[in-house]
């Protein structure tokens, strides 16, 4: 139903459902060595493309947000055992 390119880290698709629309967006953040103020806006463009999408869609997010997983048993099946930090 359409496309948008938020800025070169974000953009949006939107499909047609049988029963609902779907709204994708896919966004990658910056590494946690980025400044406060660039972090802060990805953050804040997420909300506001978010804030535009239809709210009878569905929505999923898509991307990578640099989160750190602990070494836990239950994050073991997603995260696996080799982790970045204890």
């Amino acid at each position: 139903m359409g496309f948008e390119p938020i800025n070169e880290g974000m953009c949006k698709l939107r499909i047609r459902g049988k029963f609902y629309n779907i709204t994708l967006v896919s966004a990658y953040a910056p590494t946690e060595d980025a400044q406060d103020e660039t972090k802060e806006q990805v953050y804040e463009e997420l909300n506001m493309t978010l804030e535009q999408s239809s709210k009878h869609d569905a929505v999923i997010i898509l991307g990578d947000f640099n989160a750190k997983v602990g070494k836990e048993m239950n994050n073991r099946l997603v995260a696996g055992k080799y982790t970045l930090h204890n």
